[in-house]
Protein backbone atom coordinates (compact mmCIF):
# COMPACT_ATOMS: atom_id res chain seq x y z
CA UNK A 1 0.00 0.00 0.00
CA UNK A 2 1.35 3.61 -1.17
CA UNK A 3 1.81 6.01 1.29
CA UNK A 4 2.34 9.90 1.05
CA UNK A 5 6.08 11.09 2.74
CA UNK A 6 6.06 14.71 4.04
CA UNK A 7 8.86 16.25 5.79
CA UNK A 8 9.19 18.82 8.88
CA UNK A 9 9.22 22.44 7.64
CA UNK A 10 8.70 21.28 4.08
CA UNK A 11 5.91 23.22 2.57
CA UNK A 12 2.76 21.24 2.21
CA UNK A 13 1.28 20.94 -1.39
CA UNK A 14 -2.14 20.35 -2.54
CA UNK A 15 -1.44 17.22 -4.29
CA UNK A 16 0.49 15.71 -1.23
CA UNK A 17 -3.21 15.48 0.51
CA UNK A 18 -5.20 14.21 -2.72
CA UNK A 19 -2.18 11.46 -3.14
CA UNK A 20 -2.81 10.53 0.16
CA UNK A 21 -6.97 10.21 -0.62
CA UNK A 22 -5.85 8.14 -3.64
CA UNK A 23 -3.43 5.75 -2.16
CA UNK A 24 -5.80 4.65 0.39
CA UNK A 25 -8.31 4.46 -2.15
CA UNK A 26 -6.12 1.99 -4.13
CA UNK A 27 -5.17 0.30 -0.96
CA UNK A 28 -9.28 -0.67 -0.20
CA UNK A 29 -9.56 -1.82 -3.81
CA UNK A 30 -6.59 -3.90 -3.75
CA UNK A 31 -7.72 -5.14 -0.65
CA UNK A 32 -11.34 -5.66 -1.70
CA UNK A 33 -9.60 -7.61 -4.16
CA UNK A 34 -7.72 -10.00 -2.03
CA UNK A 35 -10.90 -10.84 -0.41
CA UNK A 36 -13.64 -11.20 -3.41
CA UNK A 37 -11.24 -11.29 -5.91
CA UNK A 38 -10.23 -9.69 -9.23
CA UNK A 39 -13.21 -8.05 -11.05
CA UNK A 40 -15.53 -9.46 -7.98
CA UNK A 41 -18.63 -7.73 -7.11
CA UNK A 42 -20.30 -7.53 -3.51
CA UNK A 43 -23.08 -6.24 -1.57
CA UNK A 44 -23.81 -5.44 1.96
CA UNK A 45 -26.42 -4.28 3.63
CA UNK A 46 -28.98 -2.72 1.14
CA UNK A 47 -32.12 -4.37 2.89
CA UNK A 48 -35.03 -4.65 0.34
CA UNK A 49 -38.52 -3.87 1.88
CA UNK A 50 -41.84 -4.14 -0.31
CA UNK A 51 -44.81 -1.77 0.37
CA UNK A 52 -48.07 -3.60 1.33
CA UNK A 53 -50.24 -0.16 0.12
CA UNK A 54 -48.30 0.97 -3.23
CA UNK A 55 -46.17 -0.61 -5.81
CA UNK A 56 -43.05 0.57 -4.26
CA UNK A 57 -39.88 -0.64 -2.25
CA UNK A 58 -36.98 0.98 0.10
CA UNK A 59 -33.83 0.01 0.15
CA UNK A 60 -31.64 0.12 3.11
CA UNK A 61 -28.21 1.98 3.93
CA UNK A 62 -24.95 -0.39 2.57
CA UNK A 63 -22.61 -0.42 0.25
CA UNK A 64 -21.11 -2.35 -2.81
CA UNK A 65 -17.79 -3.04 -4.15
CA UNK A 66 -17.22 -3.21 -7.64
CA UNK A 67 -14.85 -3.15 -10.46
CA UNK A 68 -14.59 0.54 -11.31
CA UNK A 69 -11.12 3.32 -11.64
CA UNK A 70 -9.33 5.10 -9.36
CA UNK A 71 -10.29 8.51 -10.85
CA UNK A 72 -12.75 9.00 -14.07
CA UNK A 73 -12.04 12.51 -13.63
CA UNK A 74 -9.30 14.93 -12.45
CA UNK A 75 -9.73 15.85 -8.69
CA UNK A 76 -8.66 18.77 -7.22
CA UNK A 77 -7.66 21.94 -9.92
CA UNK A 78 -7.51 25.59 -9.29
CA UNK A 79 -4.12 25.29 -11.11
CA UNK A 80 -2.74 21.97 -9.23
CA UNK A 81 -4.66 18.75 -8.48
CA UNK A 82 -4.17 15.32 -10.02
CA UNK A 83 -5.22 14.24 -13.37
CA UNK A 84 -7.64 11.78 -13.66
CA UNK A 85 -6.07 7.76 -13.27
CA UNK A 86 -8.03 5.34 -15.59
CA UNK A 87 -5.97 2.21 -13.44
CA UNK A 88 -8.86 -0.28 -12.95
CA UNK A 89 -9.43 -1.53 -8.90
CA UNK A 90 -12.45 -2.65 -7.00
CA UNK A 91 -14.22 0.81 -5.56
CA UNK A 92 -15.75 1.08 -2.56
CA UNK A 93 -19.74 2.95 -2.62
CA UNK A 94 -22.11 3.90 0.06
CA UNK A 95 -25.67 4.29 0.38
CA UNK A 96 -26.33 6.26 3.21
CA UNK A 97 -30.24 6.87 3.42
CA UNK A 98 -32.80 4.41 2.64
CA UNK A 99 -34.04 5.12 -0.97
CA UNK A 100 -37.75 4.27 -1.83
CA UNK A 101 -37.63 3.14 -5.43
CA UNK A 102 -41.16 2.90 -7.49
CA UNK A 103 -41.86 -0.23 -9.88
CA UNK A 104 -42.88 1.29 -13.37
CA UNK A 105 -46.07 -0.69 -13.93
CA UNK A 106 -48.06 -4.78 -12.50
CA UNK A 107 -47.70 -7.49 -14.52
CA UNK A 108 -44.02 -7.72 -14.97
CA UNK A 109 -40.11 -9.69 -13.47
CA UNK A 110 -38.90 -6.33 -12.33
CA UNK A 111 -35.31 -6.44 -11.27
CA UNK A 112 -33.72 -3.48 -9.13
CA UNK A 113 -30.95 -2.08 -10.41
CA UNK A 114 -28.11 0.27 -7.99
CA UNK A 115 -26.34 2.76 -10.31
CA UNK A 116 -23.33 3.50 -9.18
CA UNK A 117 -21.03 6.60 -9.61
CA UNK A 118 -18.33 8.76 -7.90
CA UNK A 119 -19.07 12.80 -7.74
CA UNK A 120 -17.99 15.98 -6.47
CA UNK A 121 -20.17 17.20 -3.77
CA UNK A 122 -20.29 19.45 -0.44
CA UNK A 123 -19.80 22.81 -2.35
CA UNK A 124 -17.99 25.74 -0.05
CA UNK A 125 -16.86 29.06 -1.13
CA UNK A 126 -13.13 28.34 0.40
CA UNK A 127 -10.10 30.68 1.44
CA UNK A 128 -7.53 31.04 -0.41
CA UNK A 129 -3.84 32.52 -0.09
CA UNK A 130 -3.59 36.09 -1.21
CA UNK A 131 -0.14 37.28 -2.07
CA UNK A 132 -0.68 41.06 -2.77
CA UNK A 133 -1.90 40.92 1.38
CA UNK A 134 -1.22 37.90 3.28
CA UNK A 135 -2.72 39.24 6.31
CA UNK A 136 -6.31 38.94 4.14
CA UNK A 137 -7.26 35.48 2.14
CA UNK A 138 -9.34 35.34 -0.98
CA UNK A 139 -12.58 34.27 -0.44
CA UNK A 140 -12.60 31.64 -3.55
CA UNK A 141 -9.86 31.32 -6.10
CA UNK A 142 -9.16 35.16 -7.42
CA UNK A 143 -11.15 36.02 -4.99
CA UNK A 144 -14.62 35.00 -6.92
CA UNK A 145 -16.74 33.60 -4.32
CA UNK A 146 -17.01 30.64 -6.34
CA UNK A 147 -17.89 27.69 -4.49
CA UNK A 148 -15.60 24.62 -4.94
CA UNK A 149 -16.21 20.73 -4.02
CA UNK A 150 -14.94 19.26 -1.43
CA UNK A 151 -15.67 16.08 -1.21
CA UNK A 152 -15.58 13.03 -4.09
CA UNK A 153 -17.85 10.17 -2.67
CA UNK A 154 -19.02 6.89 -3.92
CA UNK A 155 -22.84 6.39 -3.74
CA UNK A 156 -25.86 4.52 -5.74
CA UNK A 157 -29.57 5.49 -6.35
CA UNK A 158 -31.68 2.61 -7.53
CA UNK A 159 -33.89 1.67 -10.62
CA UNK A 160 -36.89 -1.16 -11.07
CA UNK A 161 -37.11 -1.83 -15.01
CA UNK A 162 -37.10 -4.37 -16.49
CA UNK A 163 -33.59 -4.07 -18.53
CA UNK A 164 -30.49 -3.13 -17.45
CA UNK A 165 -30.23 1.38 -17.56
CA UNK A 166 -26.69 2.67 -18.65
CA UNK A 167 -23.87 2.67 -17.07
CA UNK A 168 -22.60 5.72 -15.85
CA UNK A 169 -19.19 7.38 -17.32
CA UNK A 170 -16.91 5.66 -14.92
CA UNK A 171 -19.70 3.98 -12.84
CA UNK A 172 -21.31 0.90 -13.10
CA UNK A 173 -24.88 -0.82 -12.77
CA UNK A 174 -25.14 -3.90 -10.42
CA UNK A 175 -28.59 -5.95 -10.70
CA UNK A 176 -29.56 -6.30 -6.64
CA UNK A 177 -32.98 -7.74 -6.35
CA UNK A 178 -35.67 -9.76 -8.79
CA UNK A 179 -39.35 -8.90 -8.26
CA UNK A 180 -42.68 -10.95 -10.09
CA UNK A 181 -45.33 -8.89 -10.07
CA UNK A 182 -48.63 -10.17 -10.31
CA UNK A 183 -50.77 -8.65 -12.96
CA UNK A 184 -53.57 -5.92 -12.10
CA UNK A 185 -52.19 -5.50 -8.67
CA UNK A 186 -51.69 -2.22 -6.74
CA UNK A 187 -49.31 -3.15 -3.76
CA UNK A 188 -46.66 -5.64 -3.63
CA UNK A 189 -48.15 -7.39 -0.70
CA UNK A 190 -47.12 -11.00 -0.89
CA UNK A 191 -44.68 -10.30 -3.02
CA UNK A 192 -41.09 -11.98 -2.18
CA UNK A 193 -37.55 -9.98 -3.55
CA UNK A 194 -34.92 -12.10 -4.58
CA UNK A 195 -32.22 -11.43 -3.56
CA UNK A 196 -29.07 -11.95 -6.51
CA UNK A 197 -25.54 -13.43 -6.52
CA UNK A 198 -23.82 -9.91 -5.28
CA UNK A 199 -24.65 -10.63 -1.44
CA UNK A 200 -22.07 -12.84 0.12
CA UNK A 201 -22.13 -14.20 3.30
CA UNK A 202 -19.89 -12.35 5.71
CA UNK A 203 -17.06 -13.48 7.10
CA UNK A 204 -18.40 -13.69 10.74
CA UNK A 205 -21.02 -15.97 8.95
CA UNK A 206 -18.83 -18.33 7.10
CA UNK A 207 -16.74 -18.30 10.81
CA UNK A 208 -19.59 -19.27 12.12
CA UNK A 209 -22.23 -22.58 12.24
CA UNK A 210 -24.60 -20.17 9.14
CA UNK A 211 -22.83 -21.64 6.33
CA UNK A 212 -23.09 -25.12 7.49
CA UNK A 213 -26.85 -24.88 8.85
CA UNK A 214 -27.44 -23.83 4.76
CA UNK A 215 -25.37 -27.03 3.23
CA UNK A 216 -26.68 -29.42 6.36
CA UNK A 217 -30.40 -28.35 5.57
CA UNK A 218 -32.51 -30.42 4.15
CA UNK A 219 -32.86 -30.64 -0.25
CA UNK A 220 -35.34 -27.40 -1.27
CA UNK A 221 -38.21 -29.20 -3.43
CA UNK A 222 -39.28 -27.38 -6.73
CA UNK A 223 -42.74 -27.84 -8.39
CA UNK A 224 -42.89 -25.64 -11.15
CA UNK A 225 -40.06 -24.93 -13.79
CA UNK A 226 -38.12 -21.88 -13.33
CA UNK A 227 -34.45 -20.62 -12.82
CA UNK A 228 -32.33 -21.50 -9.78
CA UNK A 229 -30.08 -18.53 -8.55
CA UNK A 230 -26.38 -19.98 -7.87
CA UNK A 231 -25.43 -18.51 -3.88
CA UNK A 232 -22.39 -16.62 -4.14
CA UNK A 233 -20.62 -19.43 -1.62
CA UNK A 234 -21.52 -22.21 -3.51
CA UNK A 235 -19.26 -24.46 -5.65
CA UNK A 236 -21.52 -27.29 -6.80
CA UNK A 237 -25.42 -28.07 -6.72
CA UNK A 238 -27.02 -31.49 -5.64
CA UNK A 239 -29.76 -32.46 -7.93
CA UNK A 240 -32.66 -34.95 -8.10
CA UNK A 241 -35.17 -35.01 -11.04
CA UNK A 242 -38.49 -37.72 -11.03
CA UNK A 243 -40.34 -37.59 -14.47
CA UNK A 244 -44.15 -37.19 -14.60
CA UNK A 245 -45.95 -40.83 -13.81
CA UNK A 246 -48.46 -42.01 -16.64
CA UNK A 247 -51.77 -42.10 -16.50
CA UNK A 248 -54.00 -45.35 -16.41
CA UNK A 249 -56.00 -46.77 -19.03
CA UNK A 250 -59.80 -46.59 -19.55
CA UNK A 251 -62.46 -49.52 -19.40
CA UNK A 252 -65.52 -49.52 -22.09
CA UNK A 253 -66.52 -52.91 -21.54
CA UNK A 254 -69.03 -54.36 -18.71
CA UNK A 255 -67.66 -57.81 -18.25
CA UNK A 256 -64.34 -59.40 -19.86
CA UNK A 257 -66.56 -61.41 -21.76
CA UNK A 258 -67.77 -58.37 -23.72
CA UNK A 259 -64.58 -56.10 -24.62
CA UNK A 260 -61.98 -53.96 -22.49
CA UNK A 261 -63.31 -54.47 -19.37
CA UNK A 262 -59.90 -53.93 -17.05
CA UNK A 263 -57.68 -50.82 -17.92
CA UNK A 264 -53.98 -51.06 -16.77
CA UNK A 265 -51.67 -48.89 -14.96
CA UNK A 266 -49.50 -46.34 -15.57
CA UNK A 267 -45.65 -45.82 -15.63
CA UNK A 268 -43.63 -44.34 -13.05
CA UNK A 269 -41.28 -41.58 -13.77
CA UNK A 270 -37.46 -41.91 -13.90
CA UNK A 271 -35.22 -41.28 -11.15
CA UNK A 272 -31.83 -39.70 -11.75
CA UNK A 273 -29.58 -37.88 -9.40
CA UNK A 274 -26.39 -36.61 -8.50
CA UNK A 275 -23.96 -33.97 -8.16
CA UNK A 276 -22.63 -31.40 -10.36
CA UNK A 277 -20.14 -28.29 -10.02
CA UNK A 278 -21.28 -24.39 -10.83
CA UNK A 279 -19.96 -20.89 -10.59
CA UNK A 280 -21.80 -18.38 -9.12
CA UNK A 281 -19.28 -15.88 -10.65
CA UNK A 282 -20.41 -16.58 -13.93
CA UNK A 283 -23.96 -14.94 -15.20
CA UNK A 284 -25.60 -18.60 -15.63
CA UNK A 285 -28.18 -20.22 -13.89
CA UNK A 286 -29.92 -23.44 -13.87
CA UNK A 287 -32.88 -23.65 -15.74
CA UNK A 288 -35.81 -26.38 -14.63
CA UNK A 289 -38.06 -28.38 -16.56
CA UNK A 290 -40.85 -29.99 -14.46
CA UNK A 291 -42.76 -33.09 -16.04
CA UNK A 292 -46.30 -32.86 -16.17
CA UNK A 293 -48.79 -35.48 -14.86
CA UNK A 294 -49.77 -37.99 -17.68
CA UNK A 295 -53.47 -37.88 -17.66
CA UNK A 296 -55.58 -41.03 -18.61
CA UNK A 297 -53.44 -42.94 -21.49
CA UNK A 298 -51.35 -40.12 -21.60
CA UNK A 299 -47.25 -40.23 -21.36
CA UNK A 300 -46.05 -38.36 -18.32
CA UNK A 301 -43.52 -35.13 -18.55
CA UNK A 302 -39.86 -35.23 -18.93
CA UNK A 303 -38.34 -33.33 -15.99
CA UNK A 304 -34.85 -31.84 -16.49
CA UNK A 305 -31.92 -29.36 -15.49
CA UNK A 306 -29.78 -27.50 -17.81
CA UNK A 307 -27.05 -25.53 -17.19
CA UNK A 308 -25.10 -22.50 -19.60
CA UNK A 309 -26.98 -24.31 -22.56
CA UNK A 310 -26.38 -28.08 -21.47
CA UNK A 311 -28.99 -30.28 -19.72
CA UNK A 312 -27.44 -32.36 -16.49
CA UNK A 313 -30.00 -34.86 -16.23
CA UNK A 314 -33.27 -35.67 -17.10
CA UNK A 315 -36.07 -38.01 -16.25
CA UNK A 316 -38.33 -39.20 -19.06
CA UNK A 317 -41.96 -39.51 -18.20
CA UNK A 318 -44.08 -42.97 -17.30
CA UNK A 319 -45.88 -44.33 -20.27
CA UNK A 320 -49.49 -44.57 -20.28
CA UNK A 321 -51.41 -48.31 -19.50
CA UNK A 322 -53.56 -48.90 -22.96
CA UNK A 323 -55.24 -52.03 -24.36
CA UNK A 324 -52.94 -53.60 -26.95
CA UNK A 325 -56.32 -55.58 -28.34
CA UNK A 326 -59.90 -55.31 -27.54
CA UNK A 327 -59.35 -57.51 -24.70
CA UNK A 328 -55.58 -57.03 -23.76
CA UNK A 329 -54.12 -54.10 -21.73
CA UNK A 330 -50.46 -53.59 -20.60
CA UNK A 331 -49.26 -51.90 -18.01
CA UNK A 332 -46.81 -48.27 -18.89
CA UNK A 333 -43.41 -48.63 -19.28
CA UNK A 334 -41.05 -46.48 -16.81
CA UNK A 335 -39.76 -43.62 -17.83
CA UNK A 336 -35.89 -43.44 -18.34
CA UNK A 337 -33.21 -41.63 -16.80
CA UNK A 338 -29.77 -40.06 -17.68
CA UNK A 339 -27.00 -37.74 -16.21
CA UNK A 340 -27.09 -38.92 -12.98
CA UNK A 341 -23.37 -39.18 -11.34
CA UNK A 342 -25.15 -40.82 -8.45
CA UNK A 343 -27.76 -42.94 -10.12
CA UNK A 344 -29.99 -43.27 -13.36
CA UNK A 345 -33.63 -45.19 -12.03
CA UNK A 346 -35.76 -46.16 -14.60
CA UNK A 347 -39.48 -45.92 -13.30
CA UNK A 348 -41.63 -49.00 -12.58
CA UNK A 349 -44.10 -50.68 -14.81
CA UNK A 350 -47.51 -50.05 -14.25
CA UNK A 351 -49.80 -53.53 -13.70
CA UNK A 352 -51.19 -55.11 -16.74
CA UNK A 353 -55.01 -55.07 -16.91
CA UNK A 354 -56.39 -57.62 -18.61
CA UNK A 355 -55.65 -60.93 -20.54
CA UNK A 356 -58.64 -62.00 -22.75
CA UNK A 357 -60.93 -63.39 -19.74
CA UNK A 358 -58.18 -62.89 -17.05
CA UNK A 359 -58.81 -59.38 -15.30
CA UNK A 360 -55.25 -58.54 -13.31
CA UNK A 361 -54.59 -55.45 -10.68
CA UNK A 362 -54.06 -52.68 -13.20
CA UNK A 363 -52.31 -50.59 -10.49
CA UNK A 364 -50.26 -47.46 -11.17
CA UNK A 365 -46.58 -47.97 -10.46
CA UNK A 366 -44.93 -46.15 -7.44
CA UNK A 367 -42.65 -43.54 -7.60
CA UNK A 368 -40.00 -43.41 -5.67
CA UNK A 369 -41.77 -42.44 -2.62
CA UNK A 370 -45.03 -44.67 -3.76
CA UNK A 371 -48.46 -43.07 -4.33
CA UNK A 372 -49.26 -45.02 -7.71
CA UNK A 373 -53.21 -45.20 -8.33
CA UNK A 374 -54.93 -47.72 -7.43
CA UNK A 375 -57.14 -50.05 -10.21
CA UNK A 376 -60.88 -48.82 -9.82
CA UNK A 377 -64.25 -49.84 -10.73
CA UNK A 378 -65.96 -47.14 -12.72
CA UNK A 379 -62.69 -45.06 -13.08
CA UNK A 380 -59.34 -45.75 -12.13
CA UNK A 381 -57.80 -43.58 -8.73
CA UNK A 382 -55.08 -40.73 -9.62
CA UNK A 383 -51.44 -41.28 -8.35
CA UNK A 384 -50.71 -39.12 -5.04
CA UNK A 385 -47.00 -39.07 -4.85
CA UNK A 386 -44.12 -37.68 -7.44
CA UNK A 387 -43.69 -39.81 -10.33
CA UNK A 388 -46.34 -42.10 -9.15
CA UNK A 389 -48.49 -43.73 -12.44
CA UNK A 390 -52.43 -43.39 -11.91
CA UNK A 391 -54.41 -46.54 -11.69
CA UNK A 392 -56.47 -48.31 -14.39
CA UNK A 393 -60.23 -48.39 -15.10
CA UNK A 394 -62.56 -51.81 -14.96
CA UNK A 395 -65.95 -52.01 -15.30
CA UNK A 396 -68.49 -49.12 -16.65
CA UNK A 397 -71.82 -47.34 -15.25
CA UNK A 398 -73.58 -48.76 -18.09
CA UNK A 399 -73.02 -49.93 -21.26
CA UNK A 400 -71.88 -47.96 -23.99
CA UNK A 401 -69.74 -45.28 -21.75
CA UNK A 402 -65.93 -44.96 -20.89
CA UNK A 403 -64.83 -44.89 -17.31
CA UNK A 404 -61.51 -42.96 -17.25
CA UNK A 405 -58.17 -44.23 -15.92
CA UNK A 406 -56.62 -42.57 -13.25
CA UNK A 407 -53.64 -39.66 -13.47
CA UNK A 408 -50.35 -39.87 -12.88
CA UNK A 409 -48.71 -37.36 -10.41
CA UNK A 410 -46.66 -34.86 -11.69
CA UNK A 411 -42.40 -34.97 -11.57
CA UNK A 412 -40.42 -32.87 -9.28
CA UNK A 413 -36.39 -31.66 -9.09
CA UNK A 414 -34.98 -31.44 -5.39
CA UNK A 415 -31.86 -29.45 -4.71
CA UNK A 416 -29.32 -28.59 -2.21
CA UNK A 417 -26.39 -26.13 -3.10
CA UNK A 418 -23.27 -26.97 -1.49
CA UNK A 419 -19.44 -25.26 -1.02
Amino acid sequence: MDRAIVYAGSIPMDTDFLKAGRYAKEGLGRFAEMVFGVNATAACGLSCSVSTTALEISIGVGSIVAPGVLDANPIGGAGAGLAADETVLSVQYLNSNVQTVTIPTSGIVCTIYAVCQESDIDFDVLPFYNSAQPSQTLAGVSNDGQALPTRRTGTMNFIAATTPPSGPAGGIVVPLYTLVVPSNVTSLAGVTAEAGQVFWPTIPELATMTLLKAVAAPPSIMLNGGTLVIPAWASRIELRAVGGGGGGSTSSASSADTGSFSGSGGGAGGDAWGVYSVDPASSNALEVTIGSAGGQQETGGTTLVSYGGVTLLQAAGGAPGSFYSSRGSSGGGGGAASGGTIWNLTGGWGGDGQNNAYSLSGYGADGPWGGGGRAGADGGMGATKFGAGGGGAYTVASENTVSSGGSGYQGCVMYRFLP
